[in-house]
């Protein structure tokens, strides 16, 4: 691969980085169909894709259901912290966290 090409690529990844991010807000906002695995807004009820009925929860909530996540703020944070990098805040022992209804 030429310089010119992996700038072009590391470009390219910034924009769509930026245009589809990866946090809360994004997470939030698309489910996943659980029959052709395409990506859909949180407001459809089925795939636009397949037709298939979408789950209830949107990726946040199984992003949220599979992590240690701070009460206060929502953040994930690792099994060994105590207090939350965001907010501050004092957090359970780790295990402890996890809402109840959560996805699985």
């Amino acid at each position: 691969m030429t310089d010119y090409d992996l700038r072009t690529e590391r470009a390219l990844r910034r924009v769509v980085l930026l245009e589809y991010g990866f946090g809360p807000e994004t997470l939030r906002g698309r489910k996943v169909c659980p029959v052709c695995g395409k990506a859909n807004s949180a407001g459809q009820t089925d795939c636009a894709d397949c037709g298939a009925a979408l789950p209830e929860n949107t990726l946040y909530d199984f992003y949220r259901s599979r992590h240690r996540c701070c009460p206060g703020c929502g953040v994930a944070v690792t099994n060994v912290a105590r207090y939350c990098p965001e907010c501050g805040t004092r957090l359970p022992k780790a295990g402890v966290t996890r809402r109840k209804g959560a996805a699985v």
